[in-house]
């Protein structure tokens, strides 16, 4: 005899056991089940918390729920306070191409996507070229690796503090440090064989790494590294130019596609912008230009696609200045002739750049996003807060070219005021704010009493926050020092002690 069936068993009647199907389940109208059947239900589970849910859904709005819907938004609103590096977000990024990558590295890139592209850029926006990088990225284990060695960096910066860089960290933070520290050997590693056997096909994917590498020199202190990572980029352009040959050439130029080309000539820029900041803060000998067409590609550059926001023409100011900043060290000061000359030019050139119009420029470079007026007036700081700052570099150069009488007074106390006047207009909007650093620094340079010390470290202290640079702390370290030596000093008018202090190679932005 049959033992009874499932069916009438969970009906609670005895079964007649007649067989399969038995007699009361065919007279019930009902499917006889020998065994329990396979159910399928909505849902990863049959009863509790998470009946009825779908993997990868997003949690419903009830209130067992509420507390998990309250910790995404404050993740999303500061990811550095509550991401850990052992766990990795609800929201991580489901490329299937990273499928294979360990959790930790797929942290990385979800932080990478939330906050650096953010951190590097005027205005996020659907078409943020650092965010692109992550398709590279995708395809690309060189790339990939920097990325989450910068992120790794940023990630272990927000575990320490603008006044005690030295606190004791967290394990989560300790962990970022180390991973940074893995990675960008690793990324470097790789650069180096990429370099020894370039492949036209990933010259795209070496320049935005080495972009970021000097993203990641930022992060860790700004000062020197950058220069040989810029060196190495201009190694690559021209090595794609010559040693390739004109096949190359045509392989890496054939329709590349809008998206593509974009985001090469982006890459030109920043590097092309690092080259001028970088070399206005440098000595001669260690100065360095960026071997592109620096005009013609930055006035094609959207607004929106701005990592700083400053006109292509005070760019042009400042390469302007800091070449003669140069000259001064090799010209003839017996040479009067000459000298007027270069002061005459230098003057020109400060006047020009004087009465450069913010307004008109904001008017045409302001997009829809915001309201015009108010994004108008904004803009227009942000570019007077450069300008500001660029007359001041210019005056420092003036002041070191020596006439027969002696050294070229300037007094620069209401430049000084107006420039710490528009940043501080600015503080109420992180996004222009956060790119403010080489104007505070050139302000703090001028600072003559205590009191307007103080708001540029107040300034720099906000972008610490905002940023997490160790260059941002340099910075204030720097200031200081200089602040000591003109007290111990004087004036400082020597043309020596006029750039002592922008003579170390920092990259301040």
């Amino acid at each position: 005899m049959r033992a009874a069936c499932w069916t009438c068993r969970n009906r609670t009647i005895r079964c007649d056991q007649t067989g399969i199907p038995c007699a009361k389940c065919e007279k019930a109208g009902l499917e006889c089940f020998e065994q329990r059947p396979l159910r399928w239900v909505k849902g990863i589970a049959i009863r509790g918390k998470m009946r009825g849910r779908i993997l990868g859904e997003d949690l419903k709005p009830s209130s067992e729920n509420l507390p998990a819907q309250l910790e995404r938004k404050q993740i999303l609103r500061s990811p550095a306070k509550y991401l850990t590096t052992n766990i990795t977000p609800s929201f991580a990024l489901r490329d299937p191409c990273g499928h294979d990558l360990d959790r930790s590295s797929r942290f990385y890139l979800d932080y990478y996507n939330i906050r650096i592209t953010k951190l590097f850029i005027l205005y996020d926006s659907e078409s943020n070229p650092f965010r692109s990088l992550l398709t590279y990225a995708m395809d690309n284990s060189t790339l990939r690796k920097c990325i989450i060695a910068v992120s790794a960096r940023h990630f272990a910066n927000t575990g320490q503090s603008f006044d005690q860089i030295d606190d004791a960290l967290s394990p989560r933070f300790v962990n970022a440090n180390l991973d940074a520290l893995h990675f960008k050997k690793q990324t470097i590693n790789a650069l180096l064989s990429s370099l020894s056997n370039p492949e036209p096909s990933q010259k795209d994917a070496i320049m935005s790494t080495i972009l970021l590498l000097i993203f990641l020199d930022l992060l860790e202190s700004g000062i020197e590294g950058w220069k040989y990572h810029l060196h190495g980029a201009e190694g690559l352009v021209n090595l794609s130019r010559s040693l390739l040959g004109p096949s190359a050439s045509e392989y890496i130029n054939n329709n590349p596609g809008e998206s593509v080309r974009e985001t090469r000539r982006f890459v030109d820029r920043q590097l092309s912008l690092v080259s001028t900041f970088g070399g206005a803060l440098s000595g001669s000998k260690s100065s360095h230009k960026f071997g592109i067409n620096v005009d013609e590609s930055m006035n094609q550059e959207s607004i929106i696609r701005s990592f700083l926001g400053c006109p292509v023409f005070l760019l042009g100011a400042i390469r302007y200045f800091s070449n003669q900043r140069h000259v001064i060290e090799t010209l003839d000061m017996h040479d009067d002739l000459s000298t007027h000359k270069h002061i005459r030019d230098t003057l020109t050139m400060l006047e020009l750049t004087a009465n450069f119009d913010c307004l008109e420029w904001a008017s045409g470079s302001v997009h829809s996003t915001v309201s015009l007026a108010v994004e108008t007036r904004k803009l227009s700081l942000l570019s007077e807060a450069y300008r500001t700052a660029t007359v001041l570099y210019g005056k420092r150069v003036l002041r070191a070219f020596k006439t027969s009488s002696g050294t070229i007074a300037v007094d620069n106390e209401e430049l000084v005021l107006r420039l710490l006047d528009v940043i501080n207009s600015l503080k109420c909007d992180p996004a222009l704010f956060k790119c403010l650093l080489w104007p505070t620094f050139i302000a703090g340079l001028e600072c003559q009493n205590h009191s307007e010390q103080q708001v540029v470290i107040g300034f720099l202290k906000m972008l610490w926050d905002l940023t997490c640079c160790l260059n941002v702390i340099n910075a204030s370290k720097m200031l200081h020092d200089h602040w000591k030596r003109k007290h111990f000093d004087g004036t400082l008018a020597s043309g020596e002690s006029e750039f002592y202090v922008i003579e170390q190679g920092w990259l301040l932005i």
